[in-house]
């Protein structure tokens, strides 16, 4: 390993300033002001070369004075790497005991906060310290809600370094510690989008009140919005926007496949991708490699229905979303990363940042409401160079954002209009709809329980998500007046059709599609009848008045309905093909503007949000109407089925107002650190103790003598053991082996076990 390290790369920082250019291995780093001790690392790890939001974003972040930096870039690009390693070059990889966190690193989930903990760790254990430095190396919190407080309150007690917390965690232990972070010299915010959505609003604005001024801010996402002022509350100093791979949103070595199918048809239609496309075979032993997979769903109803489904239809599954337990979210995930499992069936708390290697395949089995979710998604696999295929399984009422996404992404990337979408081989989705309502479910009968939890939370998804554009809604209608109810009438993808090439099976395929698409002239209300019954005349009627509502106009039917018109409602009537001349015509929107509505953060707003952003609230200046309109604010009673009038603490939640004014929730400071350090007692004493012995030590050490300098020592191990036996509260061995003698020398007397001591 050592001759892959150039020899530039182990000498002292001091010798860095040479007049020529090195190279060989790590040159290209050394060129982005990489110190040796980083370059050292990362050759270690096998990163030679930077990537593109490297070699972009780091000389700007490590420049003099420091310069906030908006970054984005596709999924897989080493975004994690372009904040890390100006985050250790300015820190350096010693502790430092006398000051609080230095940098704080902002993140939406939790397994994304375990990810980054991990590869900063493994980054920082290759740096080289100092020959004159021989102090403690880096250290690291990881505050994120799931874990116990008591853990948490001794992270941020041991003061750390580096912070890589969940933003309502890490709020929970700034007001309930009060802790000082005045020293914070850098911010990070991971998938910085998500961040700034409505959900972490009011924990955002209560922490970033908090920190200084003076502190440097990084944003890093695959999806950011062109627009600086979306990130306004973040308190950007002079923000310099880098937005690479706009014209290729996601990989190139993505495949995207898309597949019609009927909302009944979903389930069989999972089964029949997951053993036909791709090539996952159901009840194989747990050592047996297999390709993998991911399914994204909308909410954790899904999960929990599709995740039963494929067990038992003999899947190895495993499962995850956010109510889940975070240590039942980490077996689960370590199952699925150690190929225990073939399926991990996830919400969208899954779709940032997660890096799976070796992940092939992503599959939507619902269509996700918006482009940035999508992109997200699909980022889970083809990262890194590797080829990956996301596959979608879309419904009629999806259709709307299918065309949303090919505004964003562009035809050329998934195709036109009438050739995006695909279609299931028929037989085996009738055969898997029968292997499903017959044999799984008395299988597991549990099922049709979970299938209607599941059916109401598809509702509550639908009511919930955002609205598509309108173009694309014209443009799902024309698609669904050429095709009609027949979804069957999709080509076959391709991945399906080497099954389905015999012949006998194209003629049934044939056979089922006409039968699908077959119409029949007469109703329900004439089936049967014949004559001048009073339902087929009243059909006769009927029908002749459509047919000549829906016959097209003559030219002389339309000239004489226009010389009618009044002479202000005359319309010219024009041609359909228009002309616009490139040198002289001005559009009103400007070029992309379809992709910068898609990374925006407010585009696909359900009504409630988008009513909030268009409204404006006046406050009364009067005191008889501010009450009346404090007591207008009704709410719905869940119990008595109507809107009623919330008195003073009927919701039963207290609440504390903080430093900046900002309502919080009353176990925010519910004083369980105060509890906390009266158990531990002297917590800190003693290594505060050795710091001040440490310090004088090395001032002194010049003047010092043999006799003096053992003294400092013995008073420094005297320090420490006496840190150990109050730190940890348990007893020491020669207190363990008095109390067994005299337990023995007890039962030897009495020939009985001693009855526990009850302490008043």
């Amino acid at each position: 390993m050592s001759d892959t390290i150039p020899t530039w790369a182990e000498q002292s920082i001091g010798e860095e300033g040479t007049s020529h250019k090195p190279k060989g291995p790590g040159s290209q780093w050394q060129t982005l002001s990489v110190g040796p001790d980083l370059v050292r690392s990362l050759l270690l790890r096998k990163f030679k070369n930077p990537t593109p939001i490297q070699r972009a974003s780091i000389p700007s972040a490590l420049s003099a004075p420091p310069r906030d930096v908006l970054a984005m870039a596709r999924t897989g690009s080493g975004k994690t790497l372009a904040y890390l390693i100006p985050l250790l070059q300015r820190l350096g990889s010693d502790h430092s005991p006398s000051t609080n966190p230095r940098a704080l690193i902002l993140c939406p989930s939790r397994e994304l906060a375990v990810q980054i903990l991990s590869v900063g760790k493994d980054l920082a254990r290759g740096m080289i310290r100092g020959k004159a430095r021989e102090g403690e190396s880096l250290k690291w919190a990881l505050i994120m809600g799931g874990e116990s407080m008591e853990g948490q309150f001794e992270k941020m007690s041991g003061n750390p370094d580096i912070v890589i917390a969940t933003p309502g965690r890490f709020l929970h232990l700034l007001v309930e510690m009060q802790c000082d972070l005045r020293h914070l010299e850098m911010v990070i915010y991971d998938e910085a989008d998500r961040l700034f959505e409505m959900g972490f609003d009011t924990q955002l604005r209560e922490i970033l009140s908090r920190l200084p001024t003076t502190r440097q801010n990084l944003l890093f996402s695959a999806t950011l919005p062109s627009s600086v002022a979306e990130f306004a509350k973040a308190g950007l100093n002079n923000p310099l926007l880098i937005r690479l791979d706009a014209d290729h949103k996601i990989s190139p070595d993505l495949d995207l496949r898309f597949l019609a199918v009927k909302p009944i048809e979903k389930d069989a239609g999972l089964l029949v991708l997951l053993r036909d496309g791709i090539g996952i075979a159901s009840n194989t032993p747990t050592h047996d490699q297999q390709p993998q997979a991911i399914v994204f769903v909308s909410t954790k109803h899904h999960v929990d229905y599709v995740s039963e489904l494929l067990k038992a239809a003999g899947y190895r599954t495993s499962h995850i979303y956010s109510s889940l337990d975070q240590s039942a979210r980490q077996q689960q995930l370590y199952l699925f990363r150690k190929r225990s499992t073939d399926v991990l069936v996830v919400t969208d708390v899954a779709a940032r940042g997660l890096d799976i290697p070796i992940m092939d395949h992503v599959i939507n089995y619902d269509f996700p409401p918006g482009p940035r979710v999508f992109v997200h998604r699909v980022g889970r696999t083809a990262r890194a160079g590797r080829r990956g295929t996301a596959w979608s399984l879309v419904t009629r009422e999806d259709w709307p954002y299918l065309f949303d996404l090919q505004t964003f992404l562009g035809p050329s990337r998934i195709g036109q209009d009438r050739e995006i979408l695909k279609g299931f081989p028929q037989d085996e989705m009738s055969e898997n709809m029968e292997y499903i309502s017959s044999s799984l479910d008395e299988v597991a009968p549990h099922l049709a329980a979970q299938r209607d939890v599941k059916r109401k939370g598809q509702a509550m998804f639908e009511r919930s998500r955002g609205k598509a554009a309108v173009n694309s809604y014209r443009k799902a209608k024309l698609l669904g007046q050429h095709m009609g109810d027949r979804l069957s009438s999709f080509p076959i993808d391709l991945s399906f059709r080497k099954q389905h090439t015999i012949p006998d099976s194209l003629a049934r395929d044939k056979l089922v599609a006409s039968l699908a698409a077959y119409a029949p002239n007469e109703t329900i209300l004439e089936l049967g009848r014949r004559g001048d019954t009073e339902s087929s005349v009243l059909m006769k009627k009927r029908r002749k008045l459509v047919r000549e509502r829906k016959r097209p106009k003559t030219e002389e039917q339309r000239e004489v309905e226009e010389e009618d018109r009044p002479e202000t409602s005359r319309r010219e009537v024009y041609s359909t093909r228009s002309f616009r001349d490139p040198d002289f015509f001005m559009t009103h929107a400007q070029p992309g503007a379809a992709a910068e509505k898609g990374y925006s953060l407010k585009s696909g707003a359900s009504l409630p949000e988008a009513i909030n952003a268009s409204t404006i609230d006046m406050t009364a200046d009067e005191g008889t109407a501010a009450r009346a309109q404090k007591a207008s604010q009704l709410s719905w009673d869940r119990k008595k089925r109507k809107f009623v009038t919330p008195t003073i603490g009927a919701d039963n939640k207290k609440m504390i107002r903080s430093e900046s004014g900002s309502l919080l929730p009353a176990s925010y400071n519910s004083g369980r650190y105060t509890a906390w350090k009266s158990r531990k007692r002297t917590v800190n004493t003693a290594t505060n103790r050795d710091r001040q012995i440490a310090e004088i030590a090395s001032r002194t050490a010049h003047s010092m003598t043999s006799d003096t300098s053992d003294n400092v020592r013995s008073n420094r191990d005297v320090g420490r053991s006496h840190q150990r036996q109050s730190d940890s509260g348990l007893l020491s061995a020669d207190r363990i082996r008095q109390h067994r003698a005299q337990k023995q020398k007890r039962l030897a007397k009495t020939g009985r076990a001693a009855k526990r001591e009850h302490r008043g």
